[in-house]
């Protein structure tokens, strides 16, 4: 029998229920739709991956090629960003306003604000002083001068979660696969056995577990093991194991034989490996970059683009102690040159974001190892 207030709080429990009904993923395809001009891709590509690396089902166009591959455009797009998706990020720059596309991209997705009764279109805008038919001033938005691409991202997400929208991350392993020194190792079972022979630091032993990682049957071990397992693998490729030495010097072409969703996994750990030890913490300068270039040379790789955004986000909070991040897009660095003046001239100083990238202590990795970007 209801009184009292439990009418109003069973209709608010059924409005609950019925909104997460209207946002779940088999009424829209994407959690997120990104609106933007060309000439500003570079801001929005860093986005893109990072929302990919966090579990967000994201339209983007590169990530779409081959499915718009043949489409009317015109029909295909007014679907995506009137029907398909729960928000739209509007990247909002005097080129946006100039677009034929955008502005059509922009229309479709006023068309879907005008329906709802909530929030839809997002704005983020490059220049604020930019105006655009549609978007009123009194609309809360984002001004990018004073966020990262990985800022506005992690926003995105927290924009998605607090609308109801549950979101798996790709790349959310546990923090025993972090800290692998506590990763539990089961008596009997098959990655604990490559595992303990990888870490016998005994070629003959490594060797064989080794190849039998690459052979293993994916769908019969967890993420979080995969990724243990890479980062045993780059530990054996630095302790000279020369099956591992061969997977680095040629990891394209080893990842390429792989699923992708594994060959990802691998390099996450792989990355992890050389900048965190076995208890999940910061190596400071003594990281273990022995073959961080080869695993830099994968940064143009478009398909591993998330792995790369999964370790420069793990590397933000160490931002400060490093002088340049894994980037899938290039960034600008600007080096601070001191030369003595002699015959020839010596150098005497080069930094590099306050960094010394010269150094006399051997024991020290030289920096200079991340400039392969």
């Amino acid at each position: 029998m209801l009184g009292g207030n439990a009418g109003p709080r069973i209709w608010v429990k059924l409005d609950r229920v019925l909104y997460k009904i209207r946002m779940g993923s088999d009424m829209k395809k994407y959690h997120v739709a990104l609106s933007f001009a060309g000439e500003d891709r570079t801001y929005v590509d860093r986005v893109a991956n990072y929302l990919l690396s966090e579990g967000v089902k994201v339209f983007y166009d590169k990530f779409e090629e081959t499915k718009l591959w043949g489409k009317n455009l015109y029909t295909h797009l007014s679907d995506v960003y009137e029907n398909k998706a729960i928000f739209t990020v509007i990247f909002i720059s005097e080129h946006y306003k100039s677009k034929l596309w955008t502005n059509h991209e922009l229309e479709s997705a006023q068309a879907r604000a005008f329906e709802e009764s909530r929030e839809y279109i997002l704005p983020a805008f490059f220049d604020v002083s930019v105006k655009v038919p549609g978007i009123l001033k009194t609309t809360g938005r984002i001004d990018l001068a004073k966020k990262t691409p990985e800022e506005l991202a992690a926003l995105i997400v927290k924009k998605l979660e607090e609308s109801g929208v549950e979101i798996s991350s790709r790349f959310a392993y546990a923090e025993e696969a972090k800290a692998d020194v506590d990763f539990p190792r089961p008596k009997g079972a098959k990655v604990t056995e490559l595992l303990d022979a990888m870490r016998t630091y005994t070629w003959p032993r490594q060797a064989p577990a080794v190849e039998a990682v690459l052979a293993l049957k994916w769908s019969a071990v967890t993420k979080d093991q995969i990724f243990v397992l890479g980062r045993n693998i780059y530990q054996c490729a630095v302790g000279s194991e020369r099956r591992a030495v061969a997977i680095l010097e040629n990891l394209r072409s080893e990842l390429g034989q792989l699923p992708l969703d594994a060959a990802t996994h691998l390099l996450n750990g792989m990355f992890f490996e050389v900048y965190f030890d076995k208890e999940g913490e910061f190596r400071g300068r003594k990281l273990k970059a022995r073959f961080l270039d080869q695993l830099l040379k994968l940064q143009t790789v478009k398909k591993f683009a998330p792995s790369i955004d999964f370790i420069r986000k793990a590397l933000q909070p160490y931002r400060i102690h490093l002088p340049i991040l894994p980037a899938a897009t290039p960034e600008i660095a600007e080096f601070v040159m001191t030369v003595k003046r002699s015959d020839p001239p010596i150098v005497k100083s080069l930094l590099l974001r306050g960094h010394e990238l010269l150094t006399i202590d051997e024991e020290e990795e030289d920096f200079s190892r991340f400039l392969t970007v």
